[in-house]
């Protein structure tokens, strides 16, 4: 700015920045600038986080900070005509094009290499969630047609020798991007090197048949069968039109101008159609059947011979999808349909492809005394025979690449399709549908068809815990459905049978359908294969199945496994290629439900007991490092004690944001953890992760229970341990976030304060006294407030003055005394305090407090602009509890200076915020107000 270089306030500000920058003057929304920042994984403090970003990079502007502008719902940053480089960048461009339409060639020459001068590089490189936005991706094809223009000014200019070099990289690094191969064959041919350029022909057309199935365009062929002609000069005069993308489109490949027409020669014999019966009762998989269809429909059409590979998890339907799609297709492959299992998982012996070639060719009318009798050579001869039929092959259950490759038809019209355990990813040019459990209302429509919706109908609660306990697996609700059809079973024993703890798997058997036996196979193809990794992936498939029922990371993973990251990822990417493990997002990994009580079974079975012991332990110590580096990060929190060795790598945080998020996903497997660690040989880890959660409390879902279970088992752990200092420590916790509004908040808060005061810690003696004096103000003892706050800033004297909290309990219980003039002060004092750190949350809360204070002195104006203000901070800071509250205490101050209309608005906002949430404190008040309204009382106390 100014000639000045300024920094950028941190790597998100940058992000803000750079994304108004591509848009210049153009005003960007919220929701856009949340996903340019977060992706699809924003936190729920995002608004609040991006103003205060805001805030930063309006200071970093100094003079120039009101360029930075926000508008209704976003910001705009206001760029005057010529300071981007990209606007001057598009500006030369346009010049040059200009220049090569006229055939100026001097003009193009100088205008090009202007506008190349300007380019520094991909735009916003070290911002990579800006890499997809449309103006980077704009940038970047003008940027090709620069390069484009640039080559073609030095070949008009007979300089091939000067950009034959640079021209070999840029084909390297596009080698799909044609005109970049045209060049080069050019400058080849005009620096008498042409059987170079003959070479990089083939070397394009390789990768066109390797990467897309197809041929060079006709241009590029003409260019090809022009070096060929031994008369031509070396001169690009002898050659077609070689203009770059600047002046004709880029994409000259399409499919009418590669292919050839099918073959319609006849079979010699009635076409085999071997596809085994369909199923009645096909539900769902409505999206993966067209997807199937429309790549068999391209086939038909196009001649183009498609392999599609169909996989997911044993029991998932991936061959009743195939049959399917195979049925309804039949008249697309008139000249036959091949079939065969390969017994790739199960106890029969593999099909080996050397069988099924002859098989396949037999059937296809090849007589056996021709069949050759190497693989390789009928491998060849089967493709040779499907070269001209519309013949569909379906390849079922299938092992691996190396058993199925040579099954695959070569050139031709007709198809593949192939199923399997794993994903198959080394089929090079496939299609791959993977299947997922089926969804809710496909799940329930399965059931019904093989039962009868009747026997549904009127037990609804019992069919939802069945289709719980059957988790989406066809296979499992086929058995279920099977028993409740022809069985004398009912729906409710049904799904009380199947809940029953370690009973699902066996429930889940029926003559020859067998879910356990089913995953067995899948097991047992990896812990009996010859390849060590395989086998390790099994070791590791049992070992994970200690953690069966959460979402777990590579690094966790790792802890459990005590193996490094990279070879624990080594073996994750096996387990998910073989879908006995999901990656439902880049680096979370999780069970399958019905896997994971899988994978329990095979460690109890497998694993000693001690390893067992020692692998958890191993996870719970890495939650407890983890979870204290994210509570570190939620509220720079001070910890004396050393951090506990983590055994892998933790999680990162950059800010609070992260860090919350991170808690609030990983909730349950934490308190799995606290649960696991309650009743092990270190119980002390428990209340260890417990603590952790208090910051997260504050900030999330203060006042609602799913915290509440692991913090009293932690409680409950240290209590038989005899632990003081951590009993202290979850009391304390316990009786701040009950909301200081129970007796058993201050029985929490009274015992924390005693033991602190036995274990002679007086500084959190005092922070548990603070915190008893804010549940006494709420309860209504004034006097005992009054005594325990006083006590705790008597206490903290010898470290310094009150904290912001100790002057909130003051001002409160001064309030709720009748002292509003004297509380005002001490409120206004301690809104400072929580300013100057920048803790928006408590800022939130004291202006609540300052605004209930100001509407009893009768001071409208004041009051009212402190209550807006605290609900326009909770909402930027996405805190429900803290929004209905605000609204609850704006009702009251509505009611007080006379407007009972807008007070009954705020109470029921506030109630109906309150009531989706369970916020106990709030629907009581809300309640009480709105009782008001109908008696005619006038709420003139605090009511806090």
């Amino acid at each position: 700015m100014e000639g000045e270089r300024r920094r950028i306030p941190g790597p998100k500000a940058g992000v803000l920045l750079a994304s108004l920058l591509l848009r210049p003057g153009s005003a960007l929304s919220m929701d856009r600038l949340t996903d340019a920042v977060w992706g699809d994984r924003p936190p729920r403090t995002a608004l609040a986080s991006l103003h205060n970003h805001f805030a930063r990079l309006r200071s970093a502007l100094g003079p120039e900070r009101d360029r930075l502008r926000a508008v209704r719902n976003g910001y705009a940053l206001d760029v005057r005509t010529g300071e981007l480089d990209a606007e001057a960048f598009e500006a030369r461009l346009g010049r040059a094009q200009d220049a090569h339409q006229a055939q100026d060639w001097h003009k193009l020459e100088e205008e090009i290499a202007s506008a190349l001068a300007l380019w520094r590089g991909r735009p916003v490189a070290e911002f990579p969630s800006l890499q997809d936005a449309p103006e980077i991706a704009h940038l970047a094809e003008r940027h090709l047609q620069a390069v484009e223009l640039g080559f073609e000014s030095s070949l008009r200019a007979g300089r091939p020798h000067t950009v034959t070099a640079e021209l070999a990289r840029w084909a390297a690094d596009h080698p799909l991007h044609e005109p970049f191969h045209r060049q080069l064959m050019s400058a080849l041919h005009q620096a008498d090197r042409t059987a170079d350029a003959i070479a990089a022909y083939h070397r394009l057309r390789r990768s066109l048949a390797d990467e897309l199935g197809i041929d060079p365009a006709p241009r590029t062929q003409q260019v090809f069968r022009a070096l060929l002609t031994p008369s031509a000069p070396p001169a690009d005069s002898a050659l077609p039109d070689l203009r770059p993308a600047a002046s004709h489109p880029t994409n000259t490949s399409s499919p009418d101008s590669h292919r050839a027409a099918p073959s319609t020669a006849e079979p010699t014999r009635r076409p085999p159609f071997q596809i085994p019966r369909d199923i009645a009762d096909f539900t769902g998989r409505a999206a993966e059947l067209t997807a199937l269809r429309a790549c068999l429909l391209t086939a038909a059409a196009d001649g183009l011979p498609p392999v599609v590979v169909i996989s997911g998890m044993g029991g998932i339907g991936k061959t009743t999808l195939a049959l399917r799609a195979a049925h309804a297709g039949r008249t697309l492959f008139p000249d036959g349909q091949l079939y065969a299992d390969l017994r790739g998982f199960g106890s029969g012996t593999p099909r080996t492809a050397h069988d099924l070639l002859a098989r396949f060719l037999t059937d296809l009318g090849v007589p056996a005394r021709s069949l050759p009798e190497d693989t390789d050579d009928r491998a060849a001869l089967y493709r040779a025979t499907l070269a001209d039929r519309r013949v569909l092959v379906v390849l079922d259950n299938v092992r691996d690449t190396v058993q199925v490759a040579p099954l695959l038809i070569g050139n031709g019209p007709g198809a593949a399709v192939v199923t399997s355990r794993h994903a198959l990813t080394g089929l090079a040019a496939a299609t791959h549908i993977t299947l997922q459990p089926l969804a809710a209302d496909e799940q329930h429509q399965l059931l019904a068809a093989i039962c009868g919706p009747d026997r549904l109908a009127t037990e609804q609660v019992a069919t939802e815990k069945i289709l719980t306990a059957c988790a989406g697996l066809p296979l499992a609700l086929r058995i279920v459905g099977a028993r409740l059809a022809h069985g004398g079973r009912t729906v409710p024993g049904t799904a009380d049978h199947l809940h029953r703890t370690g009973h699902r798997l066996t429930a889940l058997s029926l003559d020859h359908l067998d879910v356990r036996e089913v995953f067995l196979m899948s097991y047992q193809a990896l812990s009996g294969s010859p390849r060590q990794a395989e086998r390790d992936a099994a070791a590791a498939f049992r070992r994970l199945g200690l953690w069966p029922a959460h979402p777990f990371s590579a690094e966790a993973a790792s802890t459990l496994l005590d193996h490094p990251v990279e070879r624990t990822l080594d073996l994750l990417d096996i387990l998910v290629g073989a879908h006995l493990l999901q990656n439902p997002a880049p680096g979370a990994y999780r069970f399958h439900d019905l896997l994971g009580e899988f994978a329990a079974e095979r460690a109890e079975q497998e694993e000693n007991p001690d390893e067992r012991q020692a692998s958890l332990l191993r996870m719970v110590t890495w939650y407890r490092a983890a979870t204290r580096e994210a509570d570190r990060a939620t509220r720079t929190r001070p910890y004396v004690d050393a951090a506990p060795d983590a055994g892998a790598p933790l999680p990162e945080f950059t800010d609070s944001d992260q860090a919350l998020a991170w808690i609030t996903a990983e909730m349950p497997a934490i308190h799995h953890a606290v649960r696991v660690a309650s009743v092990s040989t270190r119980p002390e880890l428990s209340w260890g992760i417990a603590d952790t959660l208090f910051g997260w409390t504050l900030t999330h879902w203060w006042a609602t229970q799913e915290w509440q279970q692991p913090v009293n088992e932690a409680l409950a752990a240290a209590e038989r341990a005899g632990d003081l200092r951590g009993q202290a420590k979850l009391r304390n916790f316990l009786g701040a976030a009950h909301d200081y509004r129970n007796e058993a908040s201050l029985t929490h808060l009274a015992t924390a304060a005693a033991l602190y005061e036995q274990l002679g810690d007086t500084k959190l003696q005092a922070a548990s006294l603070t915190n008893y004096a804010t549940a006494c103000s709420q309860a209504g003892r004034m006097q005992e407030g009054l005594t325990a706050i006083r006590k705790a800033i008597t206490l903290h004297s010898d470290i310094g003055a009150p904290t912001p909290l100790m002057l909130h309990a003051l001002g409160s219980v001064l309030l709720g005394s009748g002292n509003a003039a004297n509380a005002e002060p001490v409120f206004r004092q301690c809104l400072e305090g929580w300013r100057s750190e920048d803790r928006f949350l408590y800022v939130a809360i004291a202006l609540v407090s300052l605004g209930d204070t100001l509407r009893v002195l009768d001071r409208s104006d004041e009051a009212f602009a402190c209550l807006e203000e605290s609900l326009t901070l909770s909402r930027e800071l996405d805190n429900d509890y803290h929004i209905a509250d605000a609204l609850e205490a704006l009702a009251r101050a509505h009611l007080h200076f006379g407007d009972r209309d807008q007070a009954r608005s705020h109470w029921h906002q506030a109630l109906s915020l309150a009531e989706k949430h369970r916020f106990a404190r709030v629907i009581n008040d809300c309640l009480k107000g709105l009782d008001s309204l109908v008696v005619g009382v006038h709420m003139n106390g605090p009511c806090r």
